[in-house]
């Protein structure tokens, strides 16, 4: 308190004015941030920076989890059994769909086996 007391009316005023227009600038930059354009460049300023994996998606978001130490083992066991399913798939001649009963109930003529 000691301070103001010695200070005069014209450098209290002119500290004040200091103040309010970095305020004013503050506000303005806060205000320039909202609303479509604000939400377009702050997009565009993320788009700009490095990618990350909250914005890959599909394969190049697969390759980078599998890049990972911990996922490689759940990604071969993946691996594996996508290629034994397409193995099996075809592998899976016309005699043996007929021969399903599975496939002749969901697939085929849609009549039930006798059993």
């Amino acid at each position: 308190m000691a301070d103001l007391k010695k200070l005069s009316f014209a450098e209290v005023n002119s500290q004040f004015k200091a103040d309010m227009e970095a305020f004013k600038t503050e506000t303005q930059k806060i205000s320039a941030a909202r609303g479509k354009e604000g939400r377009i460049a702050a997009h565009q300023a993320r788009l700009a920076g490095p990618e990350t994996w909250r914005r890959m998606s599909g394969i190049k978001l697969m390759i980078h989890e599998v890049k990972h130490v911990g996922n490689r083992p759940f990604a071969w066991g993946f691996a594996t059994m996508a290629a034994l399913t397409v193995y099996a798939q075809a592998k899976f001649s016309d005699d043996m769909k007929a021969n399903s009963e599975y496939w002749s109930t969901f697939h085929g003529d849609g009549k039930k086996g006798g059993h």
